[in-house]
């Protein structure tokens, strides 16, 4: 009996170390196969990234036409029968653009990005494909929610705008065939920047051999086409460019560059001088209208077709404080943005041409802004990967850098923080005029104006400090320049180049003025090198100059010299009318005189009790305006900020009243607080801004009245 049971021990041994076997060869023998299949996949994907990488890196040359010539002579040849005379057919769709039909080429590019993205290679919609890409790797952000956003994607050294924008499709996603033949080459400003064949704008116009012109059509988020992005017409392309204007009944261009940069030619200028015409093939162009403001200009041309006995009114805005190398200022921009909307002729449903150099980076940041600030009123959300997205299949590379995509959040930021609100002068002096004196003044617009310029008032951090905080030594620490600092330039022994000034936009130019204080015992030499730097020769006192002591160390008694080593202060002439006017030369180390006008109030700008006048106020301002000067004027008194910003905001004011017949008081402060956010800071002060601009529009009325 043991015999057999050792037996059977030794079977059941036997059959579990065969199954074992099984299993373990079984379980070799699927990781084997495993290994070949992904190896075989990798492989794959290698060669198709490879391929396609060859292809496209082709495609950005000549040469490539050349080995193309019959699917483009294909596609120029029949150009004509698929345009019906308005816009490129193919760009027709129900939605947000859709790449053209692909071609074997395109395919590769298709399949690549496929595969980058993980979009499956059979699905060859690329709409469809970028859809999914985004509901995974972005989201509607809530127009309450967007400072939030920003916030998070500015953590850790801006690492979330960069990724979101890495991640965004580039290159050449689509055939540029018309773009690179060898007749059109000569019409592109650069050498990479081509517009795609399906959403390329097709002249009709027979005016050359080509139909060329370096412009797409850009939808908006509704699918409508909404703009022409465009390069920057060049001296062989101008007439292109009007005929473009002409055919697609424009009547608005959004200029976002400046014509020269760097030592480079950016744009030629395609418009006339003031009352002067200019001749572009059968069109001709006479500037009629011309007003430049601080950060852009407006144009108005009339364009008359000679062949076709026809004249129309076009309007250009012109943003000119782009810089070369980085981002406009965020209010600025949406600032400009806001009168290209409100002087928008009304049911104009055509195009708006925009463009910049290369019509690609300040183009597309520019319609992002346009489009998503739509799309927001609308439904309280926006999605700005995705529409920078959509806008690249409608033109390569649609804004070229993260700081551009920032400024695209920034800007709409700005937009919803606070809408501008621009009345005309009657509409403004109604307003102010409802105002009875037993209102509360809490129950005002005043009020809840200024309660919002509180709420949205520009916050710097301590680094933005971070130079002042360490140079200043007799500012008290109270209220300090930040980015806008003005820096001295003349080298002086023992003395740095800080003081506490800084530049400021009047309505008309930007930088027009510099803010300060009363120069503090001991650094009366560095009020005189501010004034030289600049070559200010205008310098408005908020205060008679007989309370502020500091000023005798600088300013010379009548018909007196004032030594301030190494400058002199020369005593020329005094008069009095509405204001105190003194007149120095200031004689620097070379022994040349700079002369300079001081100008003061006659009396204190605020009052207090039952006279509330405005007088001295207007006075000074009234100077300020009628005084010719291209040079910075300074603004200057007790602490740099509460009586210089309220001259500031009239000042400007009045400049708009004087330009445009309108007046913005809130969007004027919240501009000037970007500079220093402690101007206005107080309801007395925005209360003494609005009986100023009341009395002076009041006042000025009268006076046309009585002449």
């Amino acid at each position: 009996m043991k015999d057999n049971s050792s037996d059977t021990k030794d079977i059941v041994v036997l059959i579990v170390v065969y199954v074992a076997g099984v299993l373990v060869s079984v379980a070799a023998v699927v990781i084997v196969v495993a290994c070949v299949i992904v190896f075989k996949r990798k492989r794959a994907k290698m060669k198709i990234i490879e391929t396609g990488n060859r292809n496209r890196q082709a495609a950005r040359t000549p040469e490539f036409v050349s080995t193309m010539e019959d699917q483009e002579q294909l596609l120029l040849s029949n150009r004509h029968n698929r345009s019906n005379g308005t816009y490129n057919p193919e760009f027709e769709m129900n939605t947000l653009p859709r790449p053209h039909i692909i071609n074997e080429i395109d395919s590769l590019s298709a399949t690549v990005i496929h595969e980058n993205r993980g979009y499956d290679n059979n699905d060859r919609n690329i709409v469809h494909s970028l859809h999914n890409y985004h509901e995974e790797n972005s989201c509607d952000i809530q127009v309450t929610e967007l400072l939030n956003r920003i916030e998070e994607l500015k953590k850790d050294n801006e690492q979330g705008f960069k990724r979101e924008f890495a991640l965004l499709p580039s290159g050449e996603l689509h055939t540029c065939f018309v773009g690179k033949h060898k007749d059109n080459l000569a019409k592109n400003r650069y050498k990479t920047t081509f517009p795609y064949d399906h959403s390329r704008v097709i002249l009709k116009e027979e005016h050359e051999s080509t139909d060329y012109i370096n412009a797409n059509y850009v939808k908006d988020v509704n699918g409508d086409i909404a703009y022409i992005a465009t390069q920057g017409p060049r001296a062989n392309t101008v007439t292109d460019f009007w005929t473009m204007v002409w055919q697609e009944d424009i009547c608005q261009v959004v200029m976002l560059t400046n014509l020269t940069g760097e030592g480079k030619v950016k744009c030629i200028q395609y418009w006339s001088e003031p009352a002067k015409s200019m001749r572009y093939g059968h069109f001709t162009v006479d500037t009629i209208e011309e007003r430049h403001y601080a950060h852009y200009s407006i144009r108005k041309f009339k364009v008359c077709n000679r062949k076709k006995h026809k004249i129309r009114f076009v309007h250009q805005y012109h943003y000119t404080m782009w810089p070369d190398h980085g981002i406009p200022d965020p209010l600025s921009l949406v600032i400009f943005h806001n009168h290209v909307l409100r002087t928008k002729p009304d049911q104009t449903m055509y195009p708006v041409v925009v463009h910049c150099s290369a019509g690609i980076g300040r183009t597309g940041t520019y319609i992002a802004l346009d489009a998503l600030f739509k799309e927001c009123n609308k439904n309280g959300k926006i999605n700005v990967s995705e529409y920078v997205t959509f806008m690249r299949a409608c033109r390569m590379n649609m804004v070229q850098t993260y700081e551009q995509y920032k400024t695209i959040f920034s800007a709409l930021n700005e937009e919803f923080k606070a809408y501008i609100n621009t009345k005309t002068t009657s509409e403004f002096l109604e307003s102010v005029n409802d105002l009875t004196a037993d209102t509360p003044a809490n129950q005002t617009f005043i009020y809840t104006e200024f309660e919002k310029l509180l709420q949205i008032q520009p916050e710097y951090s301590d680094n933005d400090y971070k130079v002042s905080k360490t140079r200043a030594l007799n500012s008290n620490g109270k209220i300090l320049p930040h980015k806008y600092i003005v820096y001295l330039q003349s080298p002086f022994p023992d003395r740095g180049n800080f003081i506490n000034a800084i530049h400021a936009s009047t309505y008309l130019k930007n930088n027009g003025l510099i803010v300060t204080q009363y120069p503090p015992l001991g650094d009366a030499v560095d009020f005189l090198r501010l004034i030289l730097d600049n070559k200010s020769d205008i310098i408005i006192c908020m205060d008679p100059l007989s309370e502020i002591q500091s000023c005798s160390t600088w300013l010379p008694e009548p018909s007196s010299t004032k030594k301030v080593v190494p400058y002199e202060v020369l005593f020329k002439s005094e008069s009095q009318t509405d204001v105190k006017v003194t007149n120095i030369d200031i004689v620097n180390i070379e022994a040349l005189a700079q002369p300079v006008v001081i100008v003061e109030p006659k009396g204190p700008l605020r009052t207090t009790g039952e006279s509330q006048g405005t007088l001295h106020l207007r006075s000074l301002v009234s100077y300020a305006i009628d005084a010719s000067t291209e040079n910075p004027i300074i603004i200057i008194d007790r602490d740099g900020a509460s009586l210089s910003g309220v001259f500031c905001a009239v000042f400007n004011s009045v400049q708009q009243i004087n330009m445009d017949d309108s007046v913005d008081v809130f969007t004027t402060v919240r501009q000037l607080q970007t500079r220093r956010p402690e101007f206005c800071s107080t309801l007395n002060d925005y209360w003494l801004i609005y009986r100023t601009l009341r009395d002076y529009i009041g006042t000025t009325t009268k006076s046309i009245y009585s002449n």
